[in-house]
């Protein structure tokens, strides 16, 4: 009965939602393509902006299939400062033509922890100056006849993207996005040339501040509806060449577009964590800060473009102008924004707090990062990792220690003298629900979702063995479950032979645990070495189990415990060499990862063809 008021309730607050994905969306997407086919006008401006966004696309999916890494390590290895990963942003952008494709990057990168907050906002407040380059590509190119140079590109693309090798259909789709680029381009410039009285932006023209509000308006909604600023100021110079926009207005537009395209930073980094979120704010204070300082100062902006302008010998109706402007405005943002970048980070990190939750949250892997494998398994390890910490803390205290006792120096034994019993039990099962299955259902849905987007057989065998040993991570967990009721009803016993036997399981495996810990945090240690000593602790484990069964039958025989104690024993005992066993395993597979592909290729390889990736 309850689950069903539930069920009705949950409906009726989702219901509309459901009905508007199900029969709205598409009934208004066919409204707009009826309205669309009874104007000439709209047929030829909104055909060019769907081909000019089915580029972009194209143009992205191409670069995607040849970062293959190298993007992800230059992002790495090319932001140890604010000017370098300005620069960085500036560069990428203007190559790619995507400051979506960048801003996804940087997003992932810091809510994955691969790069620091600062980093991540140099990145992408060059990415906003570099998108500039977009204007003078748009504007370069509409004085030419777009279709002589776009369907060659086409052509050649799907000719490329025929071929068998990756490499060959990355070009194919790079060449096809710049010919649809190109060809989206030349059919709006078309539309607004042959129907500039219909699609008319000069009948709203206005002066002043008011007329800079409503054109900087239109340029942001305009984009944050397409969700492309390229294809925003494709029309705007489009719209300023045929003479349907003034010079004043189309400027004041295309800084709306700065406005509109924080969209697609917003978006993405609702799906990640809070240190995502952080820099799709600092992305959103970039271009709030300059587009209320150029409106503010928007006739001396204007004044300082058509100085530069005329330097460089541009004509007074130049489509340049506008490129000149873009890349004005964004520039000053840079070089104003710059000192400001770790004060921006600070405030960000200490307004923008992580809201505290009994639940535990994946903080490393989420659905932006599923198509650049490498970024992907450096997140997904981290993960592991963080399923450990988790893990760590609750064998910890189920064991009646503290995660502070296992990492420090004391030895284990006085540890144990001086603290007889943690004072609070930990309840595995709830703990398990709220710090260990959620981990562990986002590791596997995010593995499997990789999995599926690389073809590379190592990093499938590498994601693999990670999902292996989060499941080896659980599987201590259910073994710790097991062995928590009679560990610390046993180990207070009034029989002191019982109790000793007892506390020797919890001391070998806070003496397990400290060796993780250790292996861990020596980042020198080569893997194959961390090896070695993880599958020692298993074989010390082994002879433990083996040792304790004739010890028991000893004690049995001698009457020194009960045969019911010496059962629950027995039991206790091959719990702890599970969960040793379980643990081990894990680190073991977490370490073979690390192990660079060029050492030990033939050893993945000859894993991959045994199928075999489980200890």
């Amino acid at each position: 009965m309850i689950e069903t008021l539930i069920a009705n309730k949950i409906m009726a607050k989702f219901g509309g939602a459901i009905m508007f994905q199900k029969y709205l969306i598409p009934l208004c997407i066919v409204a707009i393509i009826y309205l669309v086919s009874t104007s000439d006008a709209l047929t030829n401006v909104s055909a060019g902006l769907a081909i000019l966004l089915f580029g972009m696309l194209s143009l992205g999916s191409g670069f995607r299939v040849f970062n293959g890494g190298f993007l992800e390590n230059l992002l790495t290895s090319s932001t140890s400062t604010a000017v370098k990963s300005i620069t960085f942003g500036t560069i990428a952008t203007a190559v790619m033509q995507s400051s979506s494709l960048v801003s996804v990057l940087s997003i992932s990168f810091v809510s994955a922890a691969l790069l620091s907050l600062t980093q991540g906002i140099g990145v992408m407040f060059g990415a906003n100056l570099g998108n500039s380059a977009g204007s003078w590509l748009i504007a370069g190119v509409s004085g030419m006849k777009i279709s002589a140079l776009a369907l060659p590109l086409i052509v050649g693309g799907v000719l490329f993207n025929f071929q068998s090798s990756k490499a060959s259909k990355g070009i194919g789709q790079i060449l096809i996005g710049i010919g649809f680029f190109f060809l989206g381009v030349g059919y709006i410039k078309d539309g607004f040339e042959e129907y500039k009285e219909v699609v008319d932006f000069s009948q709203y023209s206005m002066e002043g501040l008011y007329g800079v509000l409503l054109f900087v308006g239109l340029g942001a909604l305009m984009t944050a509806i397409v969700q492309s600023s390229h294809a925003t100021l494709t029309i705007i110079i489009s719209a300023f060449a045929a003479g349907s926009m003034s010079y004043e207005n189309a400027l004041a537009a295309t800084l709306g577009t700065s406005v509109g395209g924080v969209m697609t930073a917003v978006i993405v980094s609702l799906s990640t964590n809070i240190d995502g979120k952080r820099l799709a704010v600092a992305n959103c204070i970039f271009n709030f800060s300059i587009v209320l300082l150029v409106i503010a100062t928007f006739d001396y902006f204007v004044l300082i473009n058509s100085s530069i302008s005329t330097l460089l010998g541009l004509e007074e109706n130049s489509v340049l102008r506008i490129a000149v402007f873009h890349t004005l405005f964004n520039l000053v943002g840079v070089v104003l924004m710059l000192p400001l970048i770790p004060k921006i980070a600070t405030l960000l990190e200490s307004i923008m707090k992580d809201k505290d939750s009994q639940v535990d949250k994946p903080l490393y892997v989420n659905d932006t990062i599923v198509q650049y494998q490498d970024t992907a398994f450096i997140a997904l390890t981290h993960e592991v990792y963080h399923l450990y910490e988790n893990a760590f803390e609750l064998i910890s205290h189920a064991l009646g220690f503290s995660r502070q006792d296992i990492k420090s120096q004391d030895k284990i034994d006085d540890v144990l003298k001086a603290r007889i019993w943690a004072k609070e039990d930990v309840d595995i099962e709830i703990f398990y629900i709220k710090k260990i299955k959620v981990l562990f259902n986002a590791i596997l849905d995010f593995s499997t979702e990789v999995q599926a987007h690389t073809q590379d057989k190592v990093y499938i065998y590498k994601f693999a063995m990670l999902t292996s040993a989060s499941r080896h991570i659980v599987e201590a967990i259910k073994n710790m479950e097991l062995l928590q009721p009679n560990l610390k009803k046993n180990s207070l016993s009034k029989n002191q032979i019982l109790s000793n036997e007892y506390n020797a399981l919890r001391t070998h495996l806070a003496i397990l645990l400290r060796s993780i810990e250790e292996i861990n945090i020596d980042e020198e240690l080569h893997p194959q070495v961390a090896i070695v000593k993880l599958k020692a602790q298993k074989k010390a484990f082994k002879r433990i189990d083996k040792d304790s069964i004739l010890n028991i039958e000893s004690m049995l025989s001698k009457k020194e415990i009960s045969v019911p104690s010496g059962t629950s024993l027995l039991n206790a005992v091959g719990f702890s060499h599970n969960i040793a066993k379980e643990l081990a395993n894990a680190m073991i597979q977490i370490q073979k990862t690390r192990l660079e592909l060029d050492e030990n290729q033939n050893e993945l390889e000859k894993n991959i063809n045994d199928g075999s990736v489980s200890e």
